[in-house]
């Protein structure tokens, strides 16, 4: 992770899926924890010997005046922040249960207008709040939850197509697209302060009510791909908490699936959940 012995990491979402699982996985390498969530009560206790690493702070990133409350709640028990996971969103099944399924056309002008007011403005209003911390301790490292269907592959010269095909995942793909564009313009901003800027891409992730839409999906004719667990994310995670902007990786986008393949980690088959939709 960080040269710090002891960082200090905020999580966005943390209380449930791929936020539970960052939460308890830095834990174990040491770092205290701040775990922002609309909701943090009635979850199970964090991972961890030392109860006093992790405060759990109700913010909605929607609300600058919550956010700004954690922040300063996170300077009083902590006095910094050096890493910030921007993990929070709004998921495709809130808006189009049960199955998560709709095309560009058939998404409604308030439902882009709901996915975008969290995954993108509610982003940056984390970020808003946190930079100056984060610039006050001497740097610090930004990662952004993101998704592979945004990403692009040159197929010839000045060329190119989407990494996959259309999975009926809007406007949840088109927010993350956007919030992809600004991270990465974010770290060129914020190289002089020392602060990298990147996108963690996970696989399909097993989490709180995956199971239900994967088998809606199923009766709906949508084949599923095999879900993971949420803690496939954390490696890739760790490596990018370790960044800083001007001395190390930043304004990339990191697929954890293939990083974990390359780094030892295991391909995707270790990480499958148990027992797997279809």
């Amino acid at each position: 992770m960080a040269e710090l012995p002891h960082p200090v990491v905020v999580v966005t979402g943390a209380a449930r899926g791929i936020g539970r699982a960052l939460t308890n996985g830095f834990l174990r390498e040491g770092a205290a924890v701040v775990a922002m969530d609309r909701d943090p009560l009635g979850v199970e206790p964090f991972e961890g010997p030392d109860p006093h690493r992790v405060l759990a702070v109700s913010a909605d990133i929607t609300d600058g005046d919550s956010v700004a409350a954690a922040r300063d709640a996170a300077l009083d028990r902590f006095g910094r922040v050096d890493v910030v996971v921007c993990n929070a969103a709004l998921r495709q099944r809130s808006l189009f249960e049960p199955t998560g399924l709709s095309t560009v056309m058939d998404a409604g002008d308030a439902d882009w207008r709901a996915m975008f007011e969290v995954n993108v403005i509610g982003t940056l209003t984390v970020i808003r709040r946190f930079v100056p911390a984060l610039a006050a301790t001497g740097g610090g490292s930004i990662i952004a939850v993101g998704t592979i269907g945004p990403m692009t592959r040159e197929v010839e010269p000045g060329v190119w197509r989407a990494a996959r095909s259309a999975g009926l995942n809007q406007p949840y793909e088109a927010s993350k697209a956007a919030l992809t564009s600004m991270v990465f313009s974010l770290a060129a901003e914020l190289r002089d302060h020392d602060i990298a800027a990147n996108v963690l891409i996970p696989g399909p992730t097993m989490t709180t009510g995956s199971a239900e839409m994967a088998a809606a999906r199923a009766a709906a004719g949508f084949v599923n791909p095999p879900y993971l667990r949420p803690e496939h994310v954390v490696p890739a995670a760790l490596h990018l908490a370790g960044r800083r902007g001007a001395t190390g990786q930043t304004a990339t986008a990191v697929d954890a699936v293939a990083w974990n393949d390359e780094h030892g980690f295991g391909g995707p088959h270790r990480w499958h959940a148990h027992p797997t939709p279809h």
